[in-house]
């Protein structure tokens, strides 16, 4: 029997909290919220595609975002109940007066925007007071019952230093800011609620995650699946290497490493466990695979667009520099699962239960054509990316029209439209929440005294001073979004490491990968949680195997502080040389991490294996020498034992057959 995918979730779509469900309207108010909210995502698409401006309309940034977040958080307020004990069928009254507030602080923000920014204002009138008030609570319940109460805390925490830091003594002691200068800060500037990376989530986000619903209502989800098992499936341990490639190309576009074990972990966990794989090596595959994707070209998720806004360069940058990452992430993840399925002799599948790649090309492989588009627009043309993205929704489209079951037709465009707004509900209300962060942050300067108390708690020393930045990624990064700990260590982190001197594309790189790490590293580990019922094991133990699969996430970001050739940054020949040795290295610290490469290592060959892998995946000409000799040496002394062994087998094959 052939195997099938399951792909039916929207690619961007955001699983939320257990304790937090949708509304099910009426099936008239149910048709017209998703009217509204396909006609709100037509409306920015046309927007960001830049057709308005063919007709000399166009809106400045603080308008634009005013209206996407009356959008955006309308739509919670409807969908989304305040919790799992009220009524899901009706509209309670106070939901209708947070629509009210919404709108109503929105509204004023369009009609006063050109003011706002050609003259700003530093404290709040009476009236704005209510306003902004009212913006910020209900900001803060919309972004509670879409992904819970951690992120709320955070945000009041740095709203509330800021109003009463002045009555903390010694260096953290504040300037008194009034409640009108907090609000105007907050409400009515360009660094706030509606700062830039607001803007991005109303642009860039919203097409690449429209994008991927689109993608995945065409059948690409399924598409993506049968091409991974089609290459893999049949290999040793086929179904792992599948996952692997699969959850690389969902992750991708969604971003989301929790959704994205959600998605394509009730296929890959099953039919790893049904070839040999143990429960927790196949939830350990999917956690890890699946955390990769966001940080995988060429989209990468929502946070590559956040870096390059906070670095001011432009995403390409981002997206070329994050490539021989993550391959040599992937290459690991891939070397590990094919040496433990040599290991324990493991097969792949039947190639009679595998999609053809040939038959599956010839029946849906156009729907690749839009990603050539977008590779095209972005990294030859270059594109704006939010243009890119719109323009490849429109490729996706007519591309879809060559085949009858992967046409979009008018339902399924209204279906993509709203499935897009909907999916980038509860990463647009945390990116506002963000905007309030960094505002906070902006003001005091705590972010300049963090670095500074680092540095001095580092002793101006870069070494220890990477390894209480990986901490504080770490622990900054425990439960909330990878986005939202991006922007925190950003802020905060970030600033020391650059202090020392790291440039500022690795510093940002380094709380990247570390802040990726909380998701499959114990305790919080939030992707391997999610794959431990579809997997039947202990979310801990798929946990611990998780973190030797990702390993890579560990070390490439230390090596990048001391060499950021693996995010080109040298000349040519350095990069080059930089990437093979890492890639040996992979292989050499993936056998040792193993245990295997042609055959069982013993103690020596182990320990000589992770030690030239770690040294090769360091760049520089000594240790690329040094680790490439103990390698080398450690596949002499295997080649040497197994063809020993043969001899030995033949001599007793062949004395048996003289007796």
């Amino acid at each position: 029997m052939a195997i099938t995918s399951n792909t039916a979730q929207p690619t961007g779509a955001v699983p939320r909290e257990e304790n937090f469900r949708h509304r099910q309207h009426q099936k008239l108010f149910s048709t017209l919220i998703k009217m509204i909210g396909a006609g709100l995502c037509l409306f920015f698409l046309l927007y960001v595609g830049g057709i308005f401006s063919l007709f000399n309309i166009n809106f400045i940034h603080l308008r634009y975002n005013a209206i996407f977040l009356a959008g955006v958080l309308t739509l919670i307020f409807l969908l989304f109940p305040a919790g799992k004990k009220v009524s899901g069928d009706k509209l309670p009254w106070y939901d209708l007066f947070f629509i009210f507030a919404v709108l109503s602080a929105n509204l004023y923000i369009i009609v006063k925007a050109l003011d706002l920014v050609y003259y700003g204002k530093s404290e709040a009138t009476t009236l704005e007071m209510i306003l902004g008030f009212a913006l910020i609570v209900s900001l803060m319940e919309a972004v509670r019952r879409t992904l819970g109460w951690t992120i709320v805390i955070i945000a009041l925490a740095f709203v509330g230093y800021t109003k009463f830091g002045y009555l903390l003594p010694g260096d953290f002691s504040l300037y008194e800011y009034t409640w009108e200068r907090l609000i105007a800060q907050i409400y009515l500037s360009q660094d706030g609620v509606y700062g830039g990376i607001t803007y991005i989530a109303a642009t860039m986000i919203l097409a690449f995650i429209t994008f991927g619903v689109f993608f995945n209502l065409a059948g690409g989800g399924k598409l993506f699946n049968d091409i991974a098992f089609a290459l893999t499936g049949s290999f040793r341990g086929g179904p792992a290497k599948g996952a692997i490639v699969g959850s690389a190309l969902f992750g991708t576009l969604s971003g989301s490493p929790v959704a994205n074990v959600t998605v394509t972990g009730t296929f890959t966990i099953p039919l790893m466990k049904s070839v040999g794989y143990s429960p927790s090596f196949a939830g350990a595959v999917e956690a890890v695979a699946s955390t990769g994707g966001a940080i995988m070209p060429p989209i990468m998720g929502a946070v590559a667009f956040i870096m390059a806004d906070m670095l001011q360069v432009t995403y390409n940058e981002i997206a070329l520099a994050a490539t021989i990452p993550a391959v040599l992430f992937f290459l690991a993840l891939f070397i590990q699962t094919d040496l433990r399925a040599a290991k324990e002799g493991l097969r792949g599948l039947p190639r009679k239960d595998l999609p053809s790649l040939t038959t599956t090309l010839i029946n849906g492989g156009e729907l690749l054509l839009p990603f050539v588009l977008l590779i095209v627009l972005l990294f030859v043309l270059r594109y704006p990316p939010e243009e890119a993205g719109v323009y490849t929704i429109a490729g996706l489209i007519v591309v879809s029209m060559l085949r009858k079951k992967h046409r979009i037709s008018p339902g399924r465009l209204m279906d993509g439209l709203y499935g897009g707004l909907r999916a980038s509900l509860e990463v647009s209300a945390v990116i506002a929440v963000a905007g309030i962060i960094v505002a906070m942050v902006t003001v005091t300067g705590v972010g300049v005294k963090l670095s500074s108390g680092l540095v001095t708690l580092a002793g101006n020393s870069l070494l220890l001073l990477v390894i209480i930045s990986g901490v504080a990624s770490y622990i900054m990064g425990m439960g909330v979004s990878l986005l939202v700990a991006y922007v925190l260590l950003a802020t905060l982190v970030a600033p020391a490491m650059i202090k020392l001197g790291v440039l500022p594309m690795v510093a940002h790189f380094f709380i990247m990968y570390m802040g990726a790490t909380t998701f499959f590293t114990p305790p919080y580990c939030p992707a391997a949680f999610v794959a431990s019922p579809l997997a039947g094991a202990s979310p801990f133990r798929i946990g611990l195997q998780a973190m030797r699969l990702g390993i890579v996430c560990f070390i490439v970001p230390v090596i990048l502080v001391y060499n950021p050739a693996l995010i080109l940054v040298g000349s040519p020949e350095t990069i080059i040389l930089a990437a093979v040795s890492a890639v040996i290295g992979v292989i050499s610290l993936s056998a040792g991490i193993e245990g295997y490469l042609f055959s069982g290592l013993s103690r020596v060959q182990q320990l000589l294996c992770l030690g030239a892998g770690t040294i090769m995946i360091f760049p520089g000409l000594y240790t690329d020498i040094a680790g490439a000799a103990a390698f080398g040496f450690v596949i002499a002394w295997q080649w040497r034992s197994i063809h020993r062994k043969k001899i030995s087998n033949g001599t007793i094959e062949n004395k048996e057959e003289r007796k």
